[in-house]
């Protein structure tokens, strides 16, 4: 009975290997397009934010903000 199991399980080496290759090459890719995805989102979330603000006067802080606002802006247009 067991030597019946090891033989099955030897005889379907392969595939499991080919499955674990799969999954060794998937799963990373995966994970990556996620973790793309939610950086997009993001990005979208602060500058949905900052087109709350006015733009005048502006002050160095301001100037600094709507540099990275612009930034951003490119970033989201690339992708």
């Amino acid at each position: 009975m067991l030597a019946n199991i090891f033989t099955r399980l030897n005889d379907y080496s392969g595939l499991f290997a080919l499955l674990a290759f799969l999954a060794a090459a998937i799963v990373p890719f995966c994970i990556y397009r996620k973790q793309k995805k939610d950086e997009r989102q993001s990005m979208k979330d602060e500058y949905e934010a900052m087109n709350d603000i006015s733009r005048f006067p502006m002050s160095h802080e301001e100037r600094e903000y709507y540099t990275k606002k612009s930034k951003i802006e490119k970033g989201l247009r690339r992708k």
